[in-house]
């Protein structure tokens, strides 16, 4: 029988779909009155960093794996490091720009969200990435 192997890019762009419907659910949930509280209130304001973390950094990866075709896995590890730190970056300067407006909210539980959300975003990658190729 002739096996089929997913396509690096087709992995990475699924764990960036699924990060990005956490992100969806979660703002859904926050439209509802059902889901109110302390301990909700703090995982519907922290959620969207977390989803926003996994999400930006397997896009991206999913982008450029499309793009270089069959790379090393070494090559691919990097890369990884990349989005991923493009990802954090991104939010952690959108967190500082807070900073500066009325209109936002500073909050450096999204910060640790955030880093979370790299941390599990590593976790993914090692998981989704095969081991031998």
């Amino acid at each position: 029988m002739l096996e089929r192997k997913m396509q690096l890019s087709t992995r990475y762009g699924l764990a960036g779909i699924g990060a990005l419907a956490l992100l969806t659910v979660v703002h859904r949930l926050r439209d509802n009155p059902r889901w109110s509280g302390p301990t909700s209130d703090y995982l519907l304001g922290t959620l969207p960093n977390f989803a926003a973390a996994i999400a930006i950094a397997f896009v991206l990866l999913s982008i450029w794996t499309n793009h270089k075709g069959d790379a090393a896995p070494r090559s691919v590890k990097r890369r990884f490091l990349i989005c991923a730190s493009i990802s954090g970056v991104g939010l952690l300067a959108w967190e500082a720009i807070q900073t500066t407006s009325d209109r936002f909210v500073f909050d450096l539980n999204d910060i640790g969200a955030t880093a979370l959300g790299i941390l599990v975003a590593g976790l993914l990658f090692w998981i989704v990435t095969p081991k031998t190729r």
